[in-house]
């Protein structure tokens, strides 16, 4: 009787904690690098084949239809998807879902969703897609609700597959994306927004006409801008040496095709191939014999200059392109072995770079894309691998999705492209990637060797659907071409395809960045930008920050009085500490050049004992050992603003300082009015100037760095207001450098180094003309 109770109880937990063991991703059939359109169009298919009212004779089609609602709630939002894909569904147990009826899937989900052509943007990629600079956008904002979007739909999927090639054709789910269509004052559905290339996201124009196809199209064709050239007898001497489309329209050709679809063919070829009518029929008899019947020429240049004349035929556009792109040379397929031959090449760096595009089935629909990238990057070469055909080599090198683009670069390095199939974005992809040649794409194997090696790693840990992550990607590349590979190597790893080294690692948010440098482990922590990550790395490899632990403290606790110690006791997991970081590693910058200031700190996680001795409450906590005192006897403790500004004054404040304060009579004595051996160097400031306040520190430093070469002083412009303005003094903070009563030079800076520069440069100037003068 136990047995069996024991039985049901597990089975019972079994079936309440079943969540906890699905694959959300495998539930909607999509891999975890899934676009949020792939999850909606995966999601929908399978709403509408196993919805309940579907499915009435299955007593469990309701709980397994919630848990695929809830595996979409959770998949098509980049926040939860975060969560889901770091610590799984515990976070959205308690949750409570629900679902629409059959019909809302069937007739009112997403009427856009499961298109080929009609790209569905949601708030997350809208901006980032119309500003496009190689492609002009039409968007369709929608409600599934609406009885007038309904009836559009096939006329808007006519258009799309009309103009395919000439214009993207988008539509917007206002029910889905309402914060979206609010932003951009949609009112009213169907609203249809044209937007031009290299838009803005608020220079949709707003289409008023009829929203029949005809008026659609016509409206879409007014709107492109193409180069046709008139070619005739004068210049085509000249422009025969290059390639051509050409229509061969002399007055009298009743063949020749419209002038939409000429349109239309010039916009899809733009950047490829040059199209140009010829209207002489002397010139057009020259160029083809059977003008008359066949209009439609592709001249087309061998490496030898030598033409060739072909004839297109085609009923529409649609045909006559796919003619002319099957006359242009296709990328060489490639194999496992001239993969790997190409790589050792490239690692001895004996070939071009190659941008390689995995793919599966027929490259059809990457027919336009692969013809137009050569003359796009014609310094890199392009290939195809068939994945069906090299499966062992893609699964080697982890490519999860087609097309998938890559790049090997000079020195062997592989990378991914993380963005979107797009003509000039795999374009720019390609051409970035192949400059950073110490970028690579890493495996888990990659990451396990490379830990034994001496050489420094920095890493970025991301999840390709992640916006934040592909900001980061370019970025990440500049700072790459800062460092040789001897000093730094970068890589990047996909959380998506490789978990559980990511879990293994404490990954808990995309992107994360982290520098291995032997047992050293350090976090990026700040502006995801060229400048941060470069002065990041800068900052770990040749560190101002001293690391203090339990085998160095001693250093601290036998501090000479002739030192001043700034110790920051810090936990990694705190927020403020995080912030701090940052501002921490300028403050040392900042203070590097004073005498006998040391800047440290202390990780209060691994050494716990250690904060817990020093009596550290709470994080981050900021102690300042001064000059005069030994080891721990003395202690203050920051309580201000944690910036790199505040910081320093503060630390400044606890230093003799070498700057004089002068009343306008001091001024006059001392400056005004007798010669002086050492040249005076003023600050002129006011107490309510922000900027003066923000000098003062730097000020200090200069006089503390030029002790000996000048003497510094200050003079408040508030209490002497009469005074500075007599001086010629108009605006706060001034600096000057005094060389003698009657003569002065004004120092138009307020950063430390830049000052201290000029003022070195004025004294060896005025030293060189002051000999000149003896002799």
């Amino acid at each position: 009787m136990n047995v069996i109770l024991y039985v049901v109880l597990f089975c019972l937990y079994s079936l309440t904690n079943c969540d906890e063991k699905v694959d959300y991703y495998k539930l909607l059939n999509v891999p975890r690098d899934a676009t949020v359109q792939e999850v909606r169009k995966a999601f929908k298919i399978l709403a509408v084949k196993l919805h309940p009212d579907k499915n009435k004779d299955d007593a469990d089609a309701e709980q397994k239809f919630i848990q695929l609602a809830k595996a979409y709630e959770i998949l098509k939002d980049p926040t939860s998807r975060k969560e889901y894909d770091l610590h799984g569904d515990s976070e959205f147990n308690n949750n409570k879902r629900s679902y629409h009826s059959y019909s809302y899937y069937k007739d009112h989900f997403g009427i856009y969703d499961d298109d080929p052509i009609i790209v569905t943007l949601s708030k997350q990629d809208y901006e980032l897609n119309i500003l496009d600079v190689n492609q002009a956008w039409f968007v369709n904002f929608y409600s599934p609700h609406c009885h007038h979007c309904h009836e559009m739909a096939p006329i808007w999927r006519k258009l799309a597959s009309q103009l395919e090639g000439v214009v993207r054709i988008a539509a917007v789910n206002c029910e889905e994306d309402y914060p979206l269509c609010y932003q951009l004052s949609i009112e009213a559905y169907p609203t249809l927004l044209f937007y031009e290339k290299e838009a803005h996201i608020y220079d949709g124009e707003k289409f008023r006409g009829s929203k029949t196809l005809e008026a659609l199209e016509e409206y879409i064709l007014s709107k492109v801008h193409v180069n046709i050239e008139d070619i005739d007898q004068n210049n085509w001497p000249l422009l025969k040496q290059k390639q051509w489309v050409l229509f061969l329209c002399s007055n009298d050709n009743y063949n020749c095709p419209e002038k939409d679809t000429i349109t239309k063919i010039s916009a899809t070829l733009e950047g490829l191939l040059s199209v140009g009518i010829v209207k002489d029929s002397e010139l057009c008899e020259k160029i083809s014999e059977s003008f008359k019947k066949q209009p439609i020429i592709f001249w087309q240049i061998d490496a030898t200059n030598i033409p060739e004349v072909h004839i297109v035929e085609g009923s529409d556009s649609k045909e006559i392109l796919d003619k002319i792109l099957n006359i242009l040379p296709t990328p060489p397929l490639l194999d496992e072995k001239k993969f790997h031959d190409l790589r050792t090449k490239l690692r001895m760096s004996f070939d071009k770079p190659w941008l390689i595009c995995f793919y599966l089935g027929e490259a059809t629909d990457l027919k336009l894309e692969l013809k137009r990238l050569p003359t796009l990057i014609s310094n890199i070469n392009i290939g195809l691998i068939h994945c069906g055909k090299s499966a062992g080599l893609c699964a080697t090198l982890h490519i999860a999705r087609y097309p998938t683009w890559c790049v090997i670069k000079q020195g062997g390095a592989f990378e991914v492209h993380q963005g979107r199939d797009v003509l000039h974005e795999v374009a720019s992809f390609a051409r970035d990637s192949t400059k950073s040649t110490n970028l690579h794409a890493l495996s888990p194997a990659d990451f396990h060797n490379l830990m034994e090696v001496g050489t420094p790693w920095y890493i970025d840990w991301y999840a390709p659907w992640c916006p934040p992550c592909k900001r980061l990607t370019p970025e990440l590349r500049k700072a790459s071409q800062h460092f040789e590979p001897d000093v730094v190597q970068f890589g990047t790893v996909d959380c998506t395809l490789h978990r559980e080294l990511c879990f293994s690692q404490s990954i808990s948010s995309y992107p994360t960045m982290v520098l291995y440098n032997r047992s050293s482990v350090q976090r990026f922590q700040g502006v995801p930008n060229e400048g941060s990550i470069v002065e990041f790395i800068q900052d770990a490899i040749n560190p101002l920050v001293k690391q203090l632990d339990e085998n160095n403290f001693s250093l601290l606790a036998r501090k000479s009085a002739q030192e001043m110690w700034v110790v920051d006791f810090f936990a990694p997991w705190c927020g403020p500490c995080q912030q701090l970081a940052p501002e921490y590693r300028k403050l040392a910058k900042s203070v590097a050049e004073l005498k006998n200031i040391v800047i440290a700190q202390v990780d209060c996680v691994a050494n716990e004992e250690l904060c817990s001795s020093q009596n550290i409450r709470g994080y981050p906590t900021i102690r300042l050992y001064p000059l005069g005192s030994k080891g721990l006897s003395t202690v203050a403790i920051h309580n201000g603003h944690r910036d790199a500004v505040s910081l320093k004054r503060w630390i400044i404040g606890f230093l003799p300082s070498k700057v004089d304060s002068l009343t306008e009579t001091e001024f006059k004595e001392q400056i005004l009015t007798e010669n002086f051996y050492l040249p005076w160097l003023v600050d002129f400031y006011a107490p309510w100037c922000s900027h003066c306040v923000h000098f003062e520190p730097e000020f200090r430093t200069v006089a503390q760095r030029l002790d000996g070469k000048v003497r510094s002083a200050k003079i408040d412009c508030e209490a002497h207001r009469i005074f500075c303005g007599y001086q010629g003094v108009s605006g706060y903070p001034a600096v000057r450098l005094y060389m003698s009563p009657q003569k002065h030079f004004e120092i138009d800076s307020q950063n430390a180094n830049e000052i201290i520069q000029k003022v070195k440069y004025l004294l060896e100037k005025h030293k060189r003309s002051y000999s000149h003068d003896e002799l």
